[in-house]
C-alpha cells in the first residue's frame, strides 16, 4: 500500500519555528532538526542535532517508540510515552508521528504534545466552565448539569429530592457600606459557612450575585430538607467579623421537593424561587415551602423594579441603563409563554451587543473628562461582557430562568455599584 509522504520543506517556516507546536525530524533513529516549541518541551540546553530520539522518548517495554518510528515510514502512527527531562521525573507525552520524505531519503516527523500539560489545561477548563471563581462553589451551570442527573435518579428509582433557593439579607447594605471588596469577602465566608451545613453529595450553588441553590438529592423525608434549610439560617446567625463592625447577614430560603411541588426541573427552580420570594417578603431568617403543583407547571420571573432610585445623574447613561432593563424584562416576559432555543439565544445576544454599546459609552465619557479610574472600569467591563457570552443557553427553561436571574443581577450591580461612583465623579466634572 502506497501512503502519500510529506515533504519537511511543504510544512512551512512559520509551522517550523513554531513556539506552540513541537516538531522534531527523526532519521535512522537520530533527531536531525527540532523546531523552539520542541526543544522547550524537553528544555534542552544544547543542540540536539544527533542525538537518538529515544534518549528524550521512551516508554516502560524500551521498544515501543522505536517500532512506532519504524511503522511511521510506511503510514502515519500515534504512541504515548514518557518524556524525559534530565534528572526531573518522566512527563506523559502524546506523539503523532508522519511519513516524510526529503531528497529521496525517508524522514519521520515528529509531533509531540506534553499530555500531562493538557491534562492541567482540560482540568483548568473544566475548573473554570464550572465553579464560581469568587467562592469556589458550582456555578449555574454545574448546577443545572446535576439538576437534570438527579432528576433521572429520581425518575429511575422513584426517589424524591429537593432544592433550596436563596438570597442573602442584608447584603445590599454591606457593599454600600464597606465597598464591594469587603462584599466579596462577605460572600465568600457565607459560602464556607453553608458548606458545613451539607453532606459530601449535595451541590451547593452560586447562582449570581447574592444568591445561591441547593439541590439535595435522594431525600428521606421533606423534614430533612427543611432541618438543612434552617441549619443554614442558623449558620448566619453570628455576625460575620472582618475586623471592622461587625457584619450581619441572613438568608431567606424557599424550597421545592420533586416530584411533590413539580414534575419537571424548570418548573421545580420556579417553585422554590417563588418559594424564596415569599420569604423574602415575610422577613429575613426566614423558610417557605413551594406550593403543591397542579399538574400544570408554569414559569415566570419578577421584572425588574425599575425606578429613578436606580438612575446615577448622567442622561445619557441613565437612559441606556433603562433600555437594558427593558431588554431583560422582554425576556422575562416572553418566558412565561416559553422559548425556543433560537430565540432565547437571539434575546441574549441583544443584551451582549447593547452592553457592549453600553460599555464603550462609559469608557468614552471617562476619557472626555480624563478620569483615572478607567482601567478599573474597563476591567469589571470585560467580565461582565465574559460572564454573559459564556451563560449556557439551550432553551430549557431551567438554563433560560438561570440567565434571566443572573442578567437581572448583574444589571442591578452594576448600576447601583460602579455606575453610581462613576455618575457622582462625571457630575463633579460638569458632565450631565
Amino acid at each position: 500500500m502506497n501512503h502519500e509522504r510529506i515533504d519537511p520543506r511543504r510544512l512551512g517556516a512559520a509551522m517550523m519555528n513554531s513556539a506552540a507546536i513541537a516538531i522534531a525530524v527523526v532519521r535512522h533513529g537520530e533527531i536531525v532538526f527540532a523546531n523552539p516549541a520542541f526543544v522547550a518541551i524537553f528544555r534542552a540546553a544544547g543542540s540536539l542535532i544527533g542525538v537518538p530520539f529515544t534518549e528524550f522518548v521512551a516508554d516502560a517495554d524500551g521498544d515501543r517508540v522505536t517500532a512506532a518510528l519504524a511503522a511511521a515510514r510506511q503510514s502515519p502512527s500515534r504512541c504515548f510515552a514518557a518524556g524525559r527531562r534530565g534528572d526531573d521525573p518522566p512527563f506523559d507525552l502524546e506523539l503523532s508521528l508522519e511519513c516524510a520524505v526529503f531528497d529521496d531519503e525517508p524522514l519521520v516527523i515528529a509531533f509531540a504534545w506534553d499530555a500531562t500539560e493538557q491534562q492541567r489545561c482540560r482540568e483548568r477548563l473544566t475548573f473554570l466552565a464550572y465553579t464560581d471563581p469568587l467562592t469556589g462553589l458550582a456555578n449555574r451551570s454545574l448546577f443545572a448539569d446535576r439538576l437534570h442527573d438527579a432528576m433521572l435518579c429520581a425518575r429511575r428509582h422513584a426517589t424524591a429530592f429537593a432544592v433550596l433557593a436563596l438570597d442573602l439579607d442584608g447584603f445590599k447594605a454591606v457593599n454600600d457600606t464597606y465597598g464591594h471588596d469587603l462584599g466579596d469577602l462577605a460572600l465568600q465566608t457565607v459560602a464556607q459557612r453553608f458548606r458545613g451545613c451539607l453532606r459530601d453529595s449535595d451541590t451547593l450553588a452560586r447562582i449570581g450575585g447574592d444568591e445561591f441553590a441547593v439541590l439535595l438529592p435522594r431525600l428521606s423525608d421533606r423534614q430533612a430538607a427543611e432541618l438543612v434549610a434552617q441549619r443554614m439560617i442558623a449558620a448566619l446567625a453570628a455576625p460575620l467579623d472582618f475586623g471592622a463592625s461587625p457584619v450581619e447577614i441572613g438568608t431567606s430560603i424557599g424550597i421545592a421537593t420533586w416530584p411533590e411541588h413539580a414534575g419537571s426541573v424548570d418548573a421545580l427552580l420556579t417553585a422554590a424561587d417563588t418559594a424564596m420570594y415569599r420569604a423574602k417578603r415575610g422577613g429575613r431568617n426566614r423558610v417557605c415551602w413551594a406550593v403543591r403543583h397542579s399538574g400544570r407547571d408554569s414559569a415566570s420571573l419578577p421584572p425588574l423594579t425599575w425606578s429613578a432610585a436606580h438612575a446615577v445623574g448622567i442622561q445619557e447613561i441613565d437612559e441606556q441603563h433603562e433600555h437594558l432593563a427593558r431588554l431583560v424584562d422582554r425576556l422575562s416576559t416572553a418566558l412565561k409563554d416559553g422559548l425556543d432555543s433560537e430565540t432565547t439565544l437571539a434575546g441574549v445576544n441583544e443584551v451582549i451587543r447593547y452592553a457592549a454599546f453600553h460599555f464603550a459609552t462609559e469608557e468614552r465619557l471617562m476619557e472626555q473628562h480624563q478620569l483615572a479610574d478607567l482601567a478599573r472600569h474597563r476591567v469589571e467591563h470585560r467580565r461582565l461582557l465574559h460572564d454573559i457570552r459564556h451563560l449556557r443557553v439551550d432553551g430549557d427553561l431551567a438554563s433560560v430562568s438561570l440567565i434571566l436571574r443572573f442578567l437581572q443581577e448583574w444589571l442591578l450591580r452594576h448600576v447601583d455599584g460602579l455606575d453610581r461612583q462613576l455618575g457622582q465623579a462625571l457630575i463633579a466634572l460638569g458632565c450631565r
